[in-house]
């Protein structure tokens, strides 16, 4: 799950998802709920995603990013790309 293989396609690994949520996070700070909604408009409602993920997989692509050091939260609870600090 963490990783593609042949039964599970890169847009359905959390490493896959991981990518399309840096690209929609950019230098910019999100609520996890804002995160989420604008990650919707971008990938699932124009369905540019063939198996989109669910909220919980996404939640739980969020806990891997974290746990890998690509994000950080600040103390208001927005998240934040750790590479790009502003």
């Amino acid at each position: 799950m963490i990783l593609p293989s042949k039964y599970i396609s890169i847009t359905e690994s959390f490493i896959g998802i991981s990518g399309l949520i840096l690209n929609i996070m950019g230098n910019k700070k999100y609520t996890i709920e804002k995160l989420w909604d604008s990650f919707s408009r971008e990938y699932i409602k124009s369905k540019k995603l063939k198996n989109p993920p669910t909220y919980q997989k996404f939640i739980y692509a969020v806990d891997f990013m974290y746990l890998s050091n690509m994000i950080s939260f600040n103390d208001k609870g927005e998240i934040y790309n750790e590479s790009l600090k502003s």
